[in-house]
């Protein structure tokens, strides 16, 4: 009877983070910024969901998954809004979720601090990048923060507009438990 318990309690704590952990939505955020006109214009997208396997000792099983809804974005303007969810930008009728997917998580040598390739797919279009983030426990969760830059052209996202970089800035925050 001994043996059985003791192989359960050594497999117990990989059991426990092996566990997918589950964004947040309202204690999260996706946000970015992109200039107009030489203007930097703020926005942001929600509906967070997915799951994301994170164990800091054991970086090669990481995984990430996760999503927002498209139809959510918000710039403060509703008639920018409406606009950026048609087909010319984000055709969120035939797109309706913005996903990322990672994994070949690696240390960035910092503490708390990694890199992992990702896959980012926006209207149909996946492009390959890596992301670099820290994961900081907190006493309700793993907190996930990362930024890295996207060219919208890569996405089909907003044609061949002149009055719009190509490059957008995109930040992560996601409350995981």
């Amino acid at each position: 009877m001994m043996k059985p318990l003791v192989f359960l309690l050594l497999l117990l704590p990989g059991i426990l983070t092996a566990q997918a952990l589950k964004p947040v939505d309202a204690a999260g955020s996706v946000s970015f910024v992109i200039n107009n006109f030489g203007a930097g214009v703020d926005g942001s997208l929600s509906g967070l969901k997915g799951s994301i396997e994170f164990d800091p000792n054991n970086l090669s099983a990481a995984k990430m998954l996760v999503s927002v809804e498209a139809a959510s974005i918000e710039t403060g303007i509703n008639m920018r809004n409406r606009h950026l969810r048609g087909e010319k930008y984000f055709n969120t009728e035939k797109f309706p979720l913005i996903s990322l997917a990672g994994s070949a998580l690696k240390s960035a040598g910092a503490p708390n601090s990694y890199t992992m390739t990702a896959n980012l797919t926006i209207k149909g279009v996946t492009k390959r990048f890596l992301l670099n983030f820290t994961a900081r426990e907190q006493k309700d969760g793993v907190l996930f923060e990362g930024k890295f830059s996207i060219n919208r052209r890569d996405f089909g996202v907003g044609g061949s507009s002149i009055s719009l970089s190509d490059d957008v800035v995109v930040r992560l925050k996601v409350l995981a438990r």
